[in-house]
């Protein structure tokens, strides 16, 4: 009983934090700013890999941007959620109101992560390379309408994909609660087992990031294979829009 006692006040501690979140900040407005953060660090890498490192696969290209973009996402998130706990108004909370310090095992990571699109946009993306890679060098013709088709799949799928990924302010939430939390344990040698910021992060995101890596290397494999004399998919377009 004292155990259920215990898991009770966590979880009514974690319910009373987020909804001071929620009342004290637009969460959705932070997620914007993150998210718009993100891609403006992505155009940047991407920028100097074309112009400066002069990397001229896109799939290469796309793959390091997206992999440098995801890491400064989560070390700009991890900072955000940091001044939303500090800065909110009666943080000092009793710990001892919140768990005894005991062996209570709570474990968060069963909740259900965002989302099933990921296996529908690997499958699709899966199904372009596929696509591509079996195409007939002759079939000069049928080339530039499955480059076309394959780009604009890829294109929509993906941004998609950044969108739920970067501009949701639900992985704010979580980390925020977690910081709270290690804060709490820090001041009262609360022994709970959490899954901590970084993983509460990576289980609301890694399906969102699988899809668009999977769109983007593939976009970037199309337009290697199909078009290699171009630099750049906003040149790729520039070449279709001539030929039609």
């Amino acid at each position: 009983m004292k155990v259920l006692s215990n898991w009770r006040s966590v979880r009514l501690w974690e319910t009373q934090l987020e909804r001071e979140l929620h009342r004290n900040y637009s969460l959705r407005t932070h997620g914007i700013l993150i998210g718009s953060f993100t891609l403006l660090l992505m155009w940047g890498v991407s920028a100097l890999q074309m112009h400066v490192l002069d990397v001229q696969s896109l799939a290469l290209r796309y793959l390091l941007t997206l992999g440098v973009g995801y890491l400064g996402y989560l070390g700009v998130l991890r900072w955000w959620a940091r001044r939303l706990v500090e800065n909110r108004a009666g943080f000092n909370v009793d710990a001892g109101d919140v768990v005894d310090a005991g062996d209570l095992a709570f474990d968060a990571a069963g909740s259900p992560a965002g989302g099933t699109g990921g296996s529908a946009l690997s499958d699709a993306a899966s199904g372009a390379l596929e696509v591509a890679g079996a195409a007939d060098e002759g079939a000069v013709i049928v080339v530039p309408v499955v480059a076309v088709f394959l780009i604009c799949v890829a294109m929509v799928l993906g941004a998609g994909s950044l969108v739920l990924l970067y501009f949701s302010w639900d992985a704010l939430l979580a980390v925020a609660v977690e910081v709270a939390f290690s804060y709490v344990s820090a001041r009262a040698a609360v022994r709970v087992a959490r899954e901590g910021w970084l993983m509460a992060a990576v289980r609301l995101t890694w399906k969102p990031l699988l899809g668009a890596v999977v769109c983007a290397v593939a976009l970037g494999a199309v337009l290697d294979h199909f078009m290699p004399q171009v630099n750049s998919l906003p040149e790729a377009v520039r070449v279709l829009l001539k030929k039609h």
